[in-house]
């Protein structure tokens, strides 16, 4: 334990500076967003997510000011997040053997990071084109059923949307995860192969668990996994095909 808070001690001392300067960097694009960006993304979330016949509302003086405020550090913390990544997986390499065994080309970074966020791009735009308004639907033709006005507060109705489509830019990044995790060692190619109809099931107990209970909507959420998970494997298999057939050979 003495040995990890010492390794710990090192990184935070080595990389303070830098620290600084993110913190700094983000209060700059915390007060720009807040300024000039926050209200547009809040009326737009409202005007395009949610149901015409359902209202939202205000239950004390500085929830919209406090929503604003979440809404801004939000996009601030994920504008420097690729930067703090590569700063902490650095100073863990150089300073501990936590990543001894995996080594990423400046130019392998670079190709990681677009693709993720284009891939967390596709995610969110699937949630908030596609899910998400079926979704909100059908939670507006629940309540209605049950005799009651929807009427959300504004912070619980923007977080809501807000989490559902990190969510979905995060399980859009499964092709990049598994890419990594096969071609650093850390998972056998056949390990996923022999897995496969197990995670099928986890993903529709995902959609279960974040969705209405109706097959539906579970299915629009686990169905889109299962592709990328068989993407994934079909990218695998192409990209790193002579590691797989040394596999193959070792078995035999």
């Amino acid at each position: 334990m003495s040995e990890l808070a010492t390794n710990i001690a090192e990184v935070l001392l080595a990389i303070r500076v830098k620290l600084i300067r993110i913190v700094f960097i983000v209060v700059f694009l915390w007060a720009l967003t807040y300024i000039f960006i926050a209200d547009t993304i809040i009326s737009k979330i409202e005007s395009d997510l949610l149901p015409e016949e359902a209202e939202t509302i205000y239950t004390y003086p500085l929830e919209g000011l406090i929503l604003k405020l979440k809404i801004s550090l939000v996009i601030a913390f994920v504008c420097v997040l690729p930067y703090l990544i590569h700063l902490i997986y650095k100073t863990l390499k150089e300073r501990t053997e936590l990543f001894e065994n995996i080594d990423i080309k400046k130019t392998t970074a670079i190709k990681y990071g677009i693709v993720s966020a284009i891939l967390f791009a596709m995610g969110v735009a699937y949630g908030y084109i596609i899910m998400l308004p079926l979704f909100m639907r059908f939670l507006y033709q629940s309540a209605v059923s049950q005799g009651v006005t929807p009427m959300y507060t504004i912070s619980e109705f923007i977080g809501f949307i807000v989490l559902m489509l990190t969510i979905f830019g995060l399980v859009f990044q499964m092709p990049i995860v598994m890419l990594f995790l096969v071609g650093n060692d850390i998972v056998e190619f056949k390990t996923l192969k022999y897995y496969r109809r197990h995670f099928y099931v986890a993903f529709f107990v995902i959609g279960a668990a974040i969705t209405p209970p109706d097959v539906f909507t579970q299915a629009m959420v686990a169905l889109p996994m299962i592709a990328f998970f068989e993407i994934s494997l079909l990218s695998i298999r192409v990209i790193h095909r002579k590691k797989i057939k040394k596999e193959n050979l070792e078995i035999k």
